[in-house]
């Protein structure tokens, strides 16, 4: 039965089927002719319209210049009606949106006016998402201002940024009032890391307010973009600085050789050529002559005069200005006596012995001087030299007889001491006496200066 039913179906569906089949054909053909005929009227959307301003002139003939608010100029969607032939092919260029400045409001809006000159009086009812344009108007204004650069970076080691030229350092910016008022610096940074070398290249030109913040406004114009930078950098060499004393104080005075605020060393920069040239910072003697002075010679130098042309001093913290004290003080003088057993006789004959004369006074030796150089020098410390042989060449004695004679004494003193006049000592030469004790005899020879030493102390 359910088989019987199914093929009923069947039977209904495909009986007299040439006949339904022509009359879906018929229904089709009807449909076609009447949407064909009708072409139906629909709405459609294009998003992303930019409106075109005109007569902008007129607030350039005025002095003003304006800035769109909220980017009220372009719109999220426009939406129109138009037959369903035209809708199909219509492209958003097609959709014109314009804002007439001749129908600027007193609130600073101008009205949207929407057009389709290809498909006019097809398409209609045209309308945005926003029916206004809405400007910000200013006075323009003018201004001036210096051009600077910032340094960025760092010149790699052994060298420095010797000096940065702009081929431009003014330029005008132009725009709303209220921008170009609150400009405050236009500044070139200029990248120089790890530079070994000069550079030349173009830097754009960026401007700032007061808080640093970087001015980006479109309707702000500038007269120039960019300048060239030409960047110059020196290498760096650390050289001695080194210095004379000429000319001699006056007489009772002399240089310690000391000198103070001088520096030892200092670091040079400049080009490559010029500072390999250099070895060291000569100071002139010219700048420190002493003749005359009773006193020490204080003086102010600017070490900037020595460095040769295109060379500078590498450390910002150098100060080449330096106050610099060269020593002088009054020469002192000092007696001292000569102790009998610190004095050694030299070249005395054979057989003859020396002692001091009965009576007679120990050499007094005068040594001038600084103060440090002549204060250590004591009794203890002072050797005294009697030449025997030599004083008997310069006399021309072949043969000495005894008895007592004065004789040079020389010193040997240490440097920044000098002795003043000559000194001489009074000194007995004798043979010892015949012994009939030959041993006597003997140590009379060895011992006979020794005892006349303890007994003359």
């Amino acid at each position: 039965m359910k088989k019987r039913g199914i093929a009923g179906v069947f039977r209904a569906i495909f009986s007299h089927w040439p006949l339904k089949l022509i009359s879906i054909l018929m229904a089709f053909s009807l449909w076609f002719v009447v949407v064909s005929t009708d072409n139906p009227v629909d709405d459609k959307t294009f998003s992303n319209i930019k409106v075109n301003l005109l007569n902008t002139e007129l607030l350039e003939q005025q002095g003003k210049v304006y800035e769109v608010l909220d980017g009220s100029d372009v719109l999220r969607s426009v939406s129109f009606d138009a037959p369903q032939s035209v809708r199909s092919v219509i492209e958003a260029g097609d959709i014109i949106a314009e804002a007439d400045l001749n129908d600027l409001t007193a609130v600073s809006t101008v009205p949207i006016t929407f057009s389709c000159p290809k498909y006019q009086g097809q398409v209609t009812n045209i309308s945005g998402s926003i029916n206004a344009v809405r400007l910000n108007i200013e006075n323009e204004q003018s201004r001036y201002l210096n051009i600077t650069y910032n340094v960025v970076g760092e010149v790699a080691e052994g060298y420095l940024v010797g000096g940065i030229s702009l081929d431009q350092n003014r330029l005008q910016v132009t725009g709303p009032e209220s921008k170009v008022s609150a400009i405050r610096r236009a500044v070139v940074n200029v990248d120089v890391s790890e530079l070994t070398g000069n550079m030349s290249t173009r830097s754009n030109v960026v401007l700032y307010d007061a808080d640093n913040n970087e001015i980006t406004a479109s309707n702000v114009i500038k007269n120039i973009d960019d300048v060239r930078v030409t960047v110059d950098v020196y290498t760096v060499k650390q050289i001695p600085v080194e210095y004379e004393v000429s000319g001699e104080p006056a007489e009772g005075y002399k240089a310690t050789g000391e000198v103070s605020g001088f520096p030892q060393q200092v670091k040079i920069a400049g080009p490559a050529a010029a500072v390999n040239g250099i070895s060291r910072l000569t100071i002139p003697e010219a700048d420190t002559d002493l003749t005359g002075l009773t006193g020490n010679l204080e003086k102010t130098l600017d070490l900037k005069r020595y460095l040769p042309s295109g060379l500078i001093f590498a450390d910002s913290d150098f100060t080449p200005q330096i106050d610099i004290t060269v020593y002088v003080e009054e020469i002192q003088e000092k007696q001292i006596t000569l102790r009998w057993n610190n004095m050694r006789v030299l070249g005395l004959p054979a057989d003859f012995f020396y002692e001091r004369p009965e009576g007679t006074a120990l050499p007094v030796l005068t040594v001038r001087g600084l103060a440090r150089d002549i204060e250590n020098l004591t009794e203890s410390a002072l050797i005294g030299t009697v030449d025997v042989a030599g004083w008997m060449e310069d006399r021309r004695i072949a043969e000495l007889t005894p008895g007592e004679y004065t004789l040079p004494v020389e010193f040997e003193l240490a440097e920044g001491q000098e002795q003043v006049g000559d000194v001489t000592v009074d000194i007995a030469f004798r043979l010892p006496e015949p012994s009939p004790d030959p041993e006597a005899a003997e140590n009379m020879d060895g011992a006979g200066n020794a005892e006349a030493d303890s007994e003359i102390q």
